[in-house]
C-alpha cells in the first residue's frame, strides 16, 4: 500500500501555471534587457582592445622598416609599381606580400587581421581599391587604419601638392610622442556610403599653388571605439583619444579630426611648408 500511495501522490504534482510562466518569461525578459546593454559595452571594449593591439603591430613594423631603411619613414605608396603600405593591387586583387610592412609583420590582408579593425569589419564599408563595376570580394581587402603619410613621406602620398616636401626620418622627428603614424580610419563621400582608407589626412591640406592652408573636408580619423579613435605615435605609445571640443564632418560614422589643427599630431612643422609667393 505505501508503493501504491507514493505512485498516487507523484500523479498529482502539478506544472506551472500560465500565469506562472508569463512571470517567468518577463522576468527573463527584464534581466535580457538589463544585461544587453551591458555585453554590447563589453564587446565594444573587447574590439577596442582588439583593435589597440593591431596598431602596436603596425607600429612596430613602422620601426622595423626605417631601422633597415637609414631611419627614413615608410613611404604611403610607390606610384609606378601601384605598391601600399599595404600590398599591391593587380587584377588578381591585393597582393599583401609585396606591402612595405610585410616583411616585418607577416600578415595577411584577411578579414579580422592586423590591418582591420574589429569595430570595422568587412561589409561595414565600401572597398576603396576595388575596381569600378567588380563585385564585394574580401581579396580587395586593405586596410581600415590611416597611415599619415600625409608628413611622413609627402612625395609618395599620393598628394601632388606636396610632393616638394622631404621624407622624414624617425631618429630626427621632433616631439614623436605626440605625431600621430597611424590611427583608425575611415571615408565619407556623401551619398550615405563610406569606404575605407589607409591614408591619414589632416584636417587641413596645403592648396595646390602652396600659399596656404585650406579646410580638409573629408578628414579620415575615424572615433569608432564608443566615441574615441585609437593611435600609434611615432615613440611606439598607443592612446585612445576623442574628438574633443570639435565637431565630426560625419556625425553618423564618427569621422572627423584629433583637434583643429594640423599641430602636434598631423604635420607638427605646417607653417614652414607655405611657400611665399614671389616678389616681382
Amino acid at each position: 500500500m505505501e508503493k501504491v500511495t507514493g505512485m498516487i501522490e507523484r500523479k498529482n504534482i502539478t506544472g506551472f501555471t500560465l500565469t506562472e510562466l508569463l512571470v517567468v518569461i518577463s522576468s527573463i525578459g527584464l534581466l535580457l534587457s538589463v544585461l544587453l546593454p551591458a555585453l554590447g559595452s563589453a564587446r565594444q571594449r573587447a574590439n577596442a582592445l582588439v583593435c589597440m593591439s593591431n596598431l602596436r603591430q603596425l607600429g612596430l613594423g613602422w620601426q622595423l622598416y626605417a631601422a633597415e631603411n637609414d631611419d627614413y619613414a615608410m613611404a604611403t605608396l610607390e606610384s609606378r609599381t601601384s605598391t601600399y603600405w599595404w600590398g599591391c593591387r593587380n587584377s588578381k586583387g591585393v597582393d599583401h606580400e609585396q606591402g612595405f610592412l610585410w616583411p616585418y609583420l607577416g600578415s595577411e590582408l584577411l578579414q579580422n587581421g592586423v590591418y582591420e579593425c574589429p569595430s570595422q569589419p568587412y561589409g561595414s564599408y565600401d572597398l576603396q581599391h576595388k575596381p569600378d563595376g567588380a563585385p564585394d570580394d574580401p581579396k580587395w581587402v586593405t586596410s581600415t587604419y590611416g597611415y599619415n603619410g600625409y608628413y611622413l613621406s609627402p612625395a609618395q602620398s599620393g598628394w601632388n601638392a606636396i610632393s616638394h616636401r622631404p621624407r622624414q626620418r624617425t631618429t630626427t622627428i621632433k616631439n614623436p610622442s605626440e605625431l600621430i603614424v597611424f590611427a583608425d580610419a575611415l571615408l565619407y563621400w556623401g551619398g550615405g556610403r563610406v569606404t575605407n582608407t589607409a591614408l591619414l589626412d589632416p584636417p587641413y591640406l596645403l592648396a595646390r599653388n602652396r600659399r596656404y592652408w585650406q579646410r580638409n573636408n573629408y578628414p579620415t580619423t575615424c572615433f569608432r571605439h564608443q566615441n574615441k579613435t585609437n593611435i600609434i605615435f611615432a615613440d611606439g605609445r598607443a592612446a585612445s583619444t576623442d574628438i574633443g571640443d570639435q565637431q565630426y564632418t560625419n556625425e553618423q560614422n564618427k569621422i572627423g579630426s584629433v583637434g583643429n589643427s594640423n599641430a602636434p599630431h598631423y604635420v607638427p612643422d605646417y607653417k614652414h611648408w607655405v611657400q611665399p609667393r614671389a616678389r616681382r
